[in-house]
């Protein structure tokens, strides 16, 4: 019998962005299985713009995904996705496993801008994030998880989920965000109440004027609610939702207006987001 069918696809990729005289460069590119990325794109002129592919469309039980990324000193990238990230319906007790690690230096820049993840009902996965900065590297890093299918009344209602997200600086931990969802957690009150959107964004080297900024973007409806924290220079967005692109929306907004202020950029939209 075929192992990968019976184990699961095992995709590792691991990328360097460093900066030479003139821009951004991919300086290394490793991949095994089915992950993997579209030749660079230089919108902005010096800052590396790239898009992360997974040709099989779908993660399954048994699946184990890893991403690595490192930046070097004086390098400036953006990696985002041309589409949603699907978790599908785990068979035969399987779960699927899905680890990220951001490693960003001193003086260096990266933009984590994927589209939502879409989890299907009978999903067992396990999803982890890690961004670990140093000094004063700056960050802009959303995700966005879907549950179910809102837009057809498809809920998430069996299946497990373990959420971990976790921010570090200098080797000092600032953030740890851990959470585990079953079709009991979807209601409670203190969970999702009953929204199946929910999303972080963290942002770093931060200052006042921006956090009063954000606070002045955040919503409160029937069908999104969000939230704004700050720790050290770091701020976090939090938002539950009933549809994807509010979250989406909102995001993207938030990105565009604190760009400038941050990363002494102007926004340039990945031009994939357009299509």
């Amino acid at each position: 019998m075929d192992n990968s069918a019976q184990n699961g696809w095992i995709a590792e990729l691991e990328l360097r962005f460093s900066k030479s005289k003139s821009k951004t460069f991919l300086s290394t590119r490793k991949h095994i299985g089915p992950l993997t990325i579209q030749r660079p794109f230089y919108p902005e002129g010096d800052l590396c713009h790239l898009y992360l592919l997974h040709p099989p469309g779908g993660i399954v039980g048994g699946d184990q995904l890893s991403i690595e990324v490192n930046t070097d000193s004086n390098s400036s990238a953006l990696l985002t996705t041309p589409g949603a990230t699907k978790v599908y319906r785990t068979s035969d007790h399987k779960h699927s496993t899905i680890n990220q690690n951001f490693i960003v230096a001193e003086d260096s820049s990266f933009e984590w801008l994927p589209m939502e993840t879409i989890v299907f009902p009978g999903a067992n996965s396990q999803f982890s994030s890690k961004l670990l900065l140093s000094g004063n590297a700056r960050v802009a890093a959303w995700e966005v998880y879907c549950l179910g299918r809102p837009a057809i009344n498809e809920s998430f209602d069996f299946g497990s989920l373990n959420f971990s997200l976790e921010l570090w600086r200098d080797g000092i931990p600032i953030l740890f965000d851990k959470l585990m969802i079953d079709k009991t957690e979807l209601g409670n009150i203190v969970g999702l109440r009953s929204f199946p959107v929910f999303g972080t964004f963290i942002i770093s080297k931060t200052n006042k004027k921006v956090l009063e900024t954000v606070r002045t973007m955040m919503i409160e409806t029937e069908s999104c609610v969000t939230g704004v924290t700050q720790i050290e220079d770091i701020i976090i967005v939090r938002s539950l939702a009933k549809k994807t692109y509010l979250m989406q929306d909102l995001f993207k907004n938030i990105w565009q207006t604190i760009r400038p202020l941050v990363f002494n950029r102007e926004a340039t939209i990945p031009r994939i987001w357009a299509t």
